[in-house]
């Protein structure tokens, strides 16, 4: 940038070193050498300090400062009951009792890397603690000495170090984290894994209710009806003082039916005897019993009808209220089978998380991987400064 002016072209007679004027394409010619040698200027200082000094820092940083970080990884499938149509893999998987539910499998996917499952592991574990440990370098550790520790900052470091990533093949889920110590690693997945279980008991539960709440609420309302029609039944045996009309009602047409059949053997024997000895006077005895026999008959059967308190209308009001009860024991007995049935359905919707792979213990720092930090610094400034360059050309070139 200082050797700038010599891009533009004044418009003054150039001098030779022999006091002559330069030609016009004597002029053009130098101006374009000038141009050349800034662009390699330019380009000799861009490469130094957009390429070699960020390799060079890096590669002092990741190969003698990084502090190494321990990497726990552990595998699990979100396990339905339901059967969905499935590929090969799926069908092999299905015979180990590993069946995934997509939509399930992303809400706890969606849980892990939320501030909900942050804030459940802060409760469970020291994670500030883990994240800043003093074995740590200033560039790695929590907080980060240019930014807060708020929780906000804290979730943009979570999330930099605890990675889900899940196989479309399979439904396995592979869930990782990074610290600085390996015990630390495995305490962060084995509880992440825990608290997914509970987001999946917590799904479930909810599922259940919402399947069968309806049918409880059906439930209820049969229950009441029974229970109202068993008190109306209970309020009309008291009122009337039967405990069932038509038992009551059979018991008197067996009495009218057994006065008839005396009736009529008493009618045969007057018949017969009117028919033997008129002047017998055991016909007049006979006659008053069968006199006094027709009224009892007809007591009788003003007792079972013909009369707002004869028994037929108890039995009719008796029967309408027993038809109650039956509808209502039957409505309470469909209810009870829903009921089962949703519940069996909220079971068969059910979801696990079945772990495939137990969080592990690492023995050895796997992470930063150096040489790909070094060379992705080196490939990303390269590309910067050839940008750069090629931009400062046009634009030279165009004011030349």
């Amino acid at each position: 940038m200082t050797n700038a002016p010599l891009v533009k072209s004044r418009r003054v007679p150039a001098v030779r070193l022999g006091g002559g004027a330069l030609s016009e394409e004597e002029a053009i010619g130098r101006r374009y050498d000038a141009l050349r040698k800034w662009q390699a200027w330019f380009f000799q200082r861009s490469l130094t300090y957009l390429v070699v000094v960020p390799t060079v820092l890096g590669a002092i940083y990741f190969g003698l400062w990084a502090t190494p970080r321990f990497e726990s990884q552990a595998n699990f499938v979100v396990r339905g009951v339901t059967t969905q149509r499935m590929n090969g893999l799926e069908a092999l998987f299905r015979a180990f009792g590993i069946v995934r539910s997509q939509d399930d499998s992303n809400a706890v996917q969606d849980y892990i890397l939320s501030r909900d499952a942050l804030r459940a592991l802060e409760a469970k574990l020291p994670l500030r603690a883990m994240y800043g440990r003093p074995e740590a370098d200033i560039f790695s550790r929590f907080p980060r000495f240019w930014l807060g520790d708020s929780f906000e900052r804290l979730y943009w470091y979570y999330q930099g170090h605890v990675s889900v990533v899940p196989d479309s093949d399979t439904g396995i889920i592979k869930l990782k984290a990074e610290a600085f110590r390996a015990e630390d690693a495995r305490a962060i997945v084995t509880e992440l894994v825990a608290q997914a279980e509970k987001v999946v008991n917590k799904l479930n539960e909810r599922l259940e209710a919402d399947t069968v709440r309806s049918a409880e609420a059906a439930v209820a309302a049969a229950s009441s009806a029974v229970l109202a029609a068993q008190d109306d039944i209970t309020r009309f045996r008291n009122q009337q003082m039967e405990v069932d009309p038509s038992k009551s009602s059979l018991a008197l047409l067996e009495t009218i039916t057994s006065l008839s059949a005396d009736l009529d053997r008493t009618m045969a024997q007057i018949v017969a005897a009117d028919t033997t000895a008129p002047s017998n006077p055991m016909i007049v005895g006979l006659r008053a019993r069968a006199d006094g026999l027709t009224s009892r008959i007809l007591v009788e059967r003003e007792k079972l009808a013909g009369t707002d308190k004869a028994l037929a209308a108890k039995v009719s009001q008796y029967e309408h209220l027993t038809l109650l009860k039956s509808l209502a024991d039957k409505n309470l007995a469909s209810a009870t089978a829903s009921l089962e049935s949703a519940r069996a359905e909220a079971r068969r919707q059910h979801v696990y998380i079945e772990q495939v792979v137990s969080p592990n213990l690492p023995d050895e720092a796997m992470l930063p991987r150096r040489i790909r930090s070094v060379v992705t610094i080196f490939v990303v400034c390269a590309g910067l400064a050839a940008m750069i360059w090629l931009i400062s050309v046009g634009v030279k070139e165009y004011r030349a």
